[in-house]
């Protein structure tokens, strides 16, 4: 029995000369174009091949698709698909060490996992900070999906308007929402700020940040606000959970690369 790969966008017959009809699957591919799945039973039979070349490609692939629905599953918007470490242009020497900053937090994952260790990138609008927060979160997918690592990328209005939804909803309840923030290993947290300010949005981002402090799960927050400006945002707690452990504090301040904003 075969089973539909996640992420099939069309499904049409297939046939394989060795063995013969089958349904192929067209898979949406992580920032790149989709791609045909091929023969389910060549690729299980070329992964418990004797042939050495021949079961090493093909767990090269099975190793490459587990990691592409890690991407998908991110949830990383299409616009922040290509940002990465490398892409992230650092001229200055502010800019410089802030990429070495979000650099190291993702090189010492390990040890920051282990501990909970979070991270806040904070500044002004158009300072790169959506760009670095995604490239962390690709780059510890990429290098621990093998080990069954989960990431995620939220914004805070999305999480909001999630619990919201559950309200007089009989399907998916607002533990249910909670659960799926803290169950990833790595949380960010985008637009921090941008809401209105009211204490039931300053509850839910806290139910969310403490509920994965408890869990010892590392989140990166990431806000147009300023240290003293998001603890009047989220409240003292928040912060000071994000801060545990020498939770990391990259400061962005210089021009906007969007232009007048």
């Amino acid at each position: 029995m075969t089973t539909t790969p996640k992420y099939t966008l069309e499904t049409q017959a297939g046939d394989c000369q060795v063995d013969g009809s089958f349904a192929d699957h067209l898979v949406q591919q992580f920032g790149a174009d989709p791609v045909w799945f091929g023969c389910p039973r060549c690729h299980f039979d070329a992964r418990h091949s004797q042939d050495f070349d021949q079961r090493s490609k093909a767990v090269g692939i099975q190793r490459d698709r587990l990691l592409n629905e890690r991407l998908l599953d991110a949830g990383i918007p299409e616009r922040f698909m290509a940002c990465t470490l490398d892409n992230w242009n650092a001229v200055t020497p502010a800019q410089r060490q802030a990429l070495a900053a979000c650099g190291g937090f993702v090189e010492a994952f390990d040890e920051n996992f282990a501990v909970g260790r979070s991270a806040m990138l904070l500044g002004t609008v158009g300072t790169g900070k959506t760009h670095l927060g995604t490239a962390m979160l690709q780059a510890v997918i990429r290098e621990h999906a093998h080990a069954g690592l989960h990431g995620l990328y939220a914004t805070a209005g999305s999480i909001i308007r999630d619990v919201k939804a559950t309200f007089g909803n009989r399907g998916r309840t607002e533990a249910d929402v909670y659960a799926e923030l803290i169950g990833p290993d790595l949380l960010v947290i985008d637009e921090v700020g941008v809401q209105h300010g009211t204490d039931f949005e300053r509850q839910v981002l806290f139910e969310v940040i403490n509920g994965r402090y408890e869990k010892v799960k590392p989140t990166i927050v990431v806000s147009n606000l300023g240290v003293t400006e998001l603890r009047q945002c989220l409240g003292d707690r928040a912060v000071d959970r994000l801060r545990d452990k020498s939770g990391i504090v990259v400061v962005f301040r210089w021009a906007s690369a969007r232009g007048d904003v």
